[in-house]
């Protein structure tokens, strides 16, 4: 069977309605996507059968032989999900590709036994994907767990849950959605777990009026109370132009570092000095860099 590209989720819009019975929860792992055929033929592993994985982009990737043993014992049929390292994030999983730690976590289901599934609702999907774990034990292919939600105070709770293990966020599924072949679908919806943090304002860089296409203007450098030094857009409301008005006169102008790079900035603007709230998905181990800093709200 030939590649086929991965289904992609949308992030949560914000006229998105949860109606009871209609989606369940997975965790979103923070690792690498992986297509895996199983399928009759010859191959290095001493049984009957070729295991093929491919990226979501569809390059051939190659897997350490603990998984390819393991994946060679399961049924013929093309299986979706992601190749990580549990407990680390998705930057280790490269550098350990052949590593004894790498686990497959098993999502979703393209074909089984030569039968295309991807007409299946995502419910009778899992229903054979739980029959298939039903019959094989194995340390290294998991099936990530799917959690019915029927609100979103139950949502808040699974997506708390996640970021108390330090996890990524969720993915909301239609359970009678079809698997889209490399289509990106409101029938998957992914919500991040968000961090939020109250930093100080040590620099401001001016956009000199001009606003990018996602209507953000000037670039706050901000830090926290360890030091740790990041920067987000201001936004375009009435207090950010504000800002952008007051930064368009002389200022004191300041050289700094910036993830090992100079930057220069105003140190003496008005918003220097100030607390803001911004969001972000995790600090990174071991360079301490937020991850994806988002300004909030002004304190």
């Amino acid at each position: 069977m030939p590649f086929l590209s991965p289904m992609l989720a949308k992030p949560l819009p914000k006229d998105f309605s949860l109606s009871p019975g209609e989606f369940s929860a997975e965790t979103k792992i923070d690792g690498h996507r992986l297509i895996v055929e199983v399928a009759d033929g010859s191959s290095n592993l001493f049984t009957d059968k070729s295991v093929t994985a491919w990226s979501r982009n569809g390059l051939l990737r190659a897997l350490p032989t603990h998984l390819l043993e393991s994946l060679s014992l399961f049924p013929n049929g093309m299986y979706d999900g992601e190749l990580c390292v549990p407990g680390k994030r998705s930057y280790g999983v490269t550098e350990l590709v052949n590593g004894p730690d790498l686990v497959y976590c098993i999502f979703d289901l393209l074909s089984i036994h030569g039968a295309d599934t991807t007409p299946l609702s995502y419910n009778n999907r899992r229903g054979f994907l739980t029959d298939v774990f039903s019959k094989q034990t194995s340390e290294s292919i998991h099936l990530e767990k799917s959690t019915p939600v029927d609100s979103w105070e139950q949502v808040i709770t699974l997506r708390d849950e996640v970021w108390e293990r330090d996890g990524e966020g969720l993915i909301l599924k239609r359970r009678n959605s079809p698997y889209l072949v490399g289509k990106r679908s409101k029938d998957q919806i992914k919500i991040k777990a968000l961090r939020t943090e109250i930093l100080t304002v040590i620099g401001f860089v001016p956009s000199h009026g001009l606003i990018n296409n996602r209507g953000l203007y000037a670039t706050i450098v901000i830090q926290n109370e360890d030091g740790i030094v990041t920067t987000v857009k201001t936004r375009n409301d009435a207090e950010c132009r504000a800002l952008e008005a007051e930064g368009n006169v002389e200022l004191e102008w300041r050289e700094t570092r910036f993830m090992g790079k100079p930057m220069k900035m105003i140190v003496n603007h008005p918003a220097v000095g100030r607390k803001l709230q911004i969001e972000f998905q995790e600090l990174t181990i071991p360079d301490n860099n937020y991850r994806h800093p988002r300004f909030d709200h002004w304190i």
